[in-house]
């Protein structure tokens, strides 16, 4: 009966097809939606899932995660970068140049002091937002090459997107106060707290 059934001009193409189908497909196309969905245990979870629905009601069913993937996962990170690089574009200030617009008021550390910043040290830095006022925020040095410094954000932002650890760059004339393992950054009046 199975020859039978395959002899037929087309049953082995179609054959072809509903195990690409019903087979091979659900699994391979689930393995790529849920790597949209930013819970690892749910995405394990998922994949055991897919095994325990009926064969014929796979494809069904790996349709209706992409469209839970797109909601949980995908959603947010647009929305995440829109935010970042679009709406709220946020950059970091320059301390120095705040300072000579407002000498009596805004203090920075002098220049002996930005020479003595060095891997492990926090500062502090202003970021200006589009649209929204601004934060000052802690950054630990992470590596300094001349006046160019890299470090990780210590604070949880409000308006700025970033997230405490990620990498910021910046110049030492960026820099408004600083805590140095070392020495003291001493200010004439401190600046608003952040």
């Amino acid at each position: 009966m199975i020859a039978d059934l395959l002899s037929a001009p087309g049953a082995l193409g179609a054959f072809g097809v509903a195990v690409l189908l019903f087979g091979f497909a659900p699994g391979l196309v689930l393995a790529a939606i849920v790597r949209l969905i930013p819970d690892v245990d749910r995405r394990q979870e998922l994949q055991a899932e897919l095994y325990e629905v009926p064969r014929w009601e796979r494809p069904f069913w790996v349709a209706q995660q992409f469209e839970v993937a797109l909601r949980i996962g995908l959603s947010p990170r647009i929305s995440w970068a829109w935010g970042r690089y679009v709406w709220h574009r946020s950059k970091v200030e320059s301390g120095l140049a705040r300072h000579l617009e407002s000498p009596d008021t805004f203090e920075v550390p002098g220049p002996e002091l930005k020479e003595l910043i060095e891997p492990g040290d926090l500062v502090k830095l202003a970021w200006a937002v589009a649209r929204l006022p601004g934060e000052r925020m802690w950054v630990r040095v992470t590596h300094r090459e001349g006046d160019r410094l890299r470090g990780e954000l210590e604070n949880w932002p409000i308006y700025v997107h970033l997230h405490p650890g990620d990498p910021v760059r910046f110049v030492v004339d960026d820099v408004i106060d600083c805590d140095l393992v070392e020495a003291v950054c001493d200010q004439a009046s401190p600046s608003p707290a952040a």
